[in-house]
């Protein structure tokens, strides 16, 4: 197994030149280029947490929160796609198998979209007819399945739409992750059939395993935070390098050689590494619970999701902090560090990884009352 892992991380290692390559290209179209969409696919970044009978690498979770801050140290934009799309894939372990196969038997579809229940579901013979319009639904202009949150007998579903049957709407104009293609979407009347519903936070999986035993929004969360973590990476790397081959203007000495730059710059990797290693120890103690058939206690889904808020707002310091450090040069389209900083801004605004949950965290810890359903 721990060669398996080994080769599926190395495959995604690999695409790292073709998406730096790429970046700028998917940028400018609001949407990963084909090239990329197609190596990730091969490379099984799209089915990263999937059952390995549908074509998934079922990666631990640690594994996948590595391989998604990998890729998105690459591209901010290609590694939001890759944890969305690997995200959504774990909907196979929770579908009967006909559903399953209809949906992931092909191991070149994607799978994306909104989980939140926005849609109106009236029943007809067989499953049900939805209509409704989401938001956010990053990657769908790839997919071949779309998932839209619908509501049905006064309880949440999660609808897998044929992606013929549903209307992308041209609205990311966002100040980051432009190339996420992350669009609203919507269906009219959409049919589908009741083996294409399901709800994982409340299921039973089909097929057993650590993966849908772990809660459900907690892997959510790690995956932005995971993204979040990649993008300040680079940006601190991008800061050293700078640091060694500037000379700011009317300067005597390298910007490596001064000590406001020097301060930052540690200051930096010490916050983003403190970030990582938080979250990494959290996640932990989690995923050994999951594995070993333990429930995860709410005090441990709170600290889980504390950790990734504080993941995701300690990497838009640590972008900015890279930024700013850079002066004139950061400003310009040709730096990585300007896409940086939008990235990991707009990464961080995503309810998963909201401030929010520094006061769940907190209630939860002092015994105050508090809904810890979605933890």
């Amino acid at each position: 197994m721990i060669a398996q892992v080994s080769d599926q991380l190395e495959r995604l290692r690999e695409l790292h030149p073709l998406v730096r390559a790429e970046a700028a290209a998917a940028e400018a179209g609001r949407r990963l280029t084909d090239p990329v969409v197609r190596a990730l696919v091969d490379a099984g970044a799209t089915r990263l947490l999937a059952p390995a009978r549908y074509g998934g690498a079922e990666l631990d979770l640690p594994d996948w929160v590595r391989a998604l801050e990998e890729l998105a140290h690459a591209d901010g934009s290609t590694g939001w796609c890759a944890m969305t799309t690997s995200a959504t894939s774990t909907i196979a372990w929770f579908l009967a198998e006909d559903a399953a196969e209809e949906v992931f038997g092909d191991p070149a579809s994607v799978a994306a979209g909104t989980p939140a229940p926005l849609g109106r579901s009236v029943p007809v013979d067989g499953g049900h007819a939805v209509t409704g319009r989401w938001s956010w639904g990053s990657a769908t202009p790839h997919c071949d399945w779309i998932v839209g949150g619908a509501i049905v007998d006064a309880r949440p579903r999660i609808m897998l739409f044929d992606a013929r049957d549903v209307t992308i709407h041209d609205t990311w104009h966002a100040a980051g992750l432009r190339a996420t293609g992350s669009h609203d979407f919507e269906v009219t009347g959409a049919f589908v059939p009741t083996r294409r519903q399901v709800w994982p936070p409340g299921g039973e999986p089909v097929l057993a395993g650590p993966i849908p035993a772990f809660p459900y929004f907690g892997y959510l969360a790690l995956g932005v935070a995971a993204v979040t973590l990649g993008i300040a990476g680079r940006a601190v790397q991008e800061i050293e390098a700078l640091a060694v081959a500037k000379t700011p203007q009317y300067a005597a000495d390298r910007l490596a050689e001064q000590t406001g730059a020097q301060l930052d710059i540690a200051t930096a990797e010490a916050r983003l590494s403190a970030a990582r290693a938080f979250l990494h120890d959290e996640l932990r103690h989690c995923w050994e619970a999951a594995r070993g058939g333990r429930e995860v206690t709410t005090l441990r889904r709170a600290r889980l999701r504390l950790a990734c808020s504080h993941a995701a707002g300690e990497a838009a310091e640590v972008t900015r902090l890279a930024f700013t450090t850079g002066g004139g040069s950061s400003v310009f389209d040709t730096s990585a560090l300007q896409r940086c900083l939008r990235d990991a801004h707009v990464a961080g605004q995503h309810a998963m990884v909201s401030r929010k949950l520094f006061e769940a965290y907190a209630k939860v810890r002092l015994d105050v009352p508090t809904d810890t359903a979605r933890l």
